[in-house]
């Protein structure tokens, strides 16, 4: 087993992933029974190490996080998907099979694979299953697709799963709650099972970065403390990323201007999950020309429209 995970070293990405991605994978290791009786919804089941997974696919594609445990006594992989937006240029059931099919090689273990859909619009035709239909040559192999705008979030609240809390801001609030509200909650909850004071900075800042998926960064910063998202060593390492930028800009030079950034990010990350092109950043120069914030939205959502990179592209400014 051992020479195996050696063999299986991490399905790698060419481009830098974006920041919901890095958190989640985060979320997902420092919480990692909570994933795992979330995924499979049993508690019969024990945790036994992260499998740090690279191996190089034909598309480059990455595979988020591989967890082995103890499902009923048997020794299997764990396998969870994070998806911002749907994968339009590698359909997800093809990407999914060669994920599955690679573990099943190197592991020879059973897999429990899940997708988590983070967008609301995401993940809607997922169909969870590759199927070919070749007479006697047909392969099916299925997996769970788990939309987080259809869970009960007030659930993941009750049940203090710390690994899914910051999740919850996305997922279906208690019935006539507005989202600011749905987010105070969330925040609330989310403070009460973090003790130490700059990991609750952390944790809290983790939450209010997932949480711009749907809601404007003005409102994340009204009900989390700005106090408390300056402190956040998770900013420091977004800054020296490049990745959250945006967020900090907003922070310290006004909310106009991290607006700005956090636009431009977002531009970016929906190119990259759309088109998973290496030549995407280098629109970031174009775009960072681009002052006007109705312009960037605007670019933003066709973004997500756009059925290609060049299509894109003819839409900037010269």
């Amino acid at each position: 087993m051992t020479q195996n995970i050696e063999k299986f070293t991490s399905i790698g990405h060419s481009t830098q992933r974006g920041q919901y991605d890095a958190i989640s994978k985060k979320l997902i290791q420092e919480n990692p029974e909570d994933w795992i009786k979330f995924g499979l919804g049993m508690a019969d089941v024990d945790f036994l190490q992260i499998l740090e997974t690279e191996q190089p696919t034909v598309k480059s594609n990455r595979a988020d996080s591989f967890l082995l445990a103890n499902v009923n006594e048997k020794e299997s992989v764990i396998h969870f998907e994070i998806q911002t937006r749907d994968s339009t240029e590698n359909p997800m059931p093809q990407r999914m099979a060669g994920y599955i099919g690679r573990c099943i090689e190197s592991f020879g273990l059973p897999i429990y694979s899940h997708v988590i859909y983070l967008h609301p619009d995401a993940g809607r035709n997922d169909p969870g299953r590759y199927i070919q239909e070749l007479g006697d040559y047909r392969i099916e192999i299925r997996y769970k697709v788990i939309r987080l705008c259809e869970l009960d979030g007030q659930y993941i609240l009750d049940a203090k799963l710390k690994g899914l809390i910051p999740f919850t801001p996305l997922m279906k609030p208690t019935a006539d709650v507005s989202s600011e509200d749905w987010l105070r909650q969330c925040v609330k909850v989310a403070s009460s099972v973090t003790h130490n004071e700059q990991h609750q900075a952390d944790y809290l800042t983790n939450l209010g970065i997932i949480s711009g998926i749907l809601l404007e960064y003005e409102i994340i910063r009204e009900i989390i403390m700005e106090e408390t998202m300056q402190e956040s060593t998770v900013i420091q390492h977004f800054i020296q990323q490049g990745i959250s930028q945006g967020i900090s800009q907003g922070i310290s030079q006004g909310i106009s201007q991290g607006i700005r950034e956090a636009t431009i990010e977002a531009i970016l990350e929906v190119l990259e999950v759309h088109f998973e092109s290496d030549s995407v950043q280098t629109l970031k120069p174009i775009l960072d020309t681009i002052e006007d914030i109705q312009q960037l939205k605007y670019l933003l959502r066709e973004a997500a429209r756009a059925n290609s990179l060049d299509e894109f592209k003819l839409i900037l400014p010269e």
